[in-house]
C-alpha cells in the first residue's frame, strides 16, 4: 500500500523533511520526501496500512500550525523503495 501527500503552506525552510524522517525512522517504513519547486512538499510512503496512516496523522499533528492544506492519494509503490529517504 502506498500514499502520496502534497503539503502546502508554510512547509520549506523549517525542517519539514527532516521531522518526516525521524517521524518515519524505527518503523517499516519505505519511500521518500521532496521539496518541490512550487513550494509544495511531496510526501510518497509505502508500508502496512496502518503504518503509513500513522505517520500520516503524526506528520499533519506536528506540524499543524504551517500546514494549510493536504492533498493524500493513493499510490501504486509496491516494493519501489528499500529505505525512507530525503529527496533533493
Amino acid at each position: 500500500m502506498g500514499k502520496e501527500a502534497l503539503y502546502s503552506g508554510r512547509v520549506q525552510g523549517v525542517g519539514f523533511r527532516q521531522s518526516v524522517c525521524s517521524l518515519a525512522s524505527g518503523s517499516e517504513l519505505r519511500g521518500y520526501v521532496q521539496n518541490l519547486d512550487n513550494g509544495k512538499v511531496r510526501l510518497v510512503v509505502e508500508g502496512e496500512g496502518d503504518e503509513v496512516d500513522h505517520l500520516l496523522q503524526k506528520v499533519a499533528d506536528f506540524w499543524s500550525n504551517h500546514i494549510s492544506n493536504i492533498q493524500i492519494t493513493d499510490v501504486n509503490t509496491s516494493g519501489m523503495f528499500s529505505n525512507f529517504s530525503i529527496r533533493y
